[in-house]
């Protein structure tokens, strides 16, 4: 979680961050809603999706989510034009209301442009993280050998589908 904040500090202070379109809007992600922020150049852009999480349930409020990522154009038009991108995402992608767990993945997309605002639509496949019985589970269910080895959660694919609605200027 430190490596992703110093990633993401050192990104906005860099000098061709200035350079970048500003994008905000809205984006769903795996079950993450919550505010889309983009910023995205010539061919590249990154984002961050901060939200809640909608589950069975209903909108979690109280179950704060989290993703980001970077895209990059695959046909070589830009991030102002209608066209294909590929990109890679990291976040909370399959974890629930007691817990975190994170991912990391690649994903496929296309994305339409207009005068005032852009949508995306990509897909993709992630890798979940590995967690222990005691990671997730109270510690009672967690306090024979064999309870801990029937929760232990291996590593697993996750497919990912993605939507953003952003705003241009």
């Amino acid at each position: 979680m430190t490596l992703i904040r110093v990633l993401l500090l050192a990104l906005l202070l860099s000098p061709g961050f200035a350079r970048a379109e500003l994008l905000v809007g809205a984006g769903f992600l795996n079950g993450v809603v919550g505010p889309n922020i983009e910023w995205a150049w010539r061919h590249t852009s990154v984002w961050a999706l901060p939200g809640a999480h909608i589950g069975s349930q209903g909108f979690q409020d109280d179950d704060l989510r989290w993703a980001v990522g970077m895209r990059r154009r695959l046909d070589g038009g830009t991030t102002v034009t209608n066209g294909f991108f590929g990109g890679l995402l990291a976040g909370d992608l399959g974890g629930e209301k007691r817990y975190e767990r994170l991912g990391l993945g690649a994903e496929m997309g296309h994305q339409w442009v207009g005068n005032h605002v852009r949508l995306t639509l990509s897909a993709g496949l992630a890798v979940l993280e590995p967690l222990d019985c005691g990671d997730y589970r109270p510690s009672a269910q967690c306090d024979t050998e064999a309870k801990r080895r029937r929760h232990d959660l291996d590593a697993e694919p996750q497919l990912t589908l993605g939507v953003t609605l952003s705003l241009r200027r």
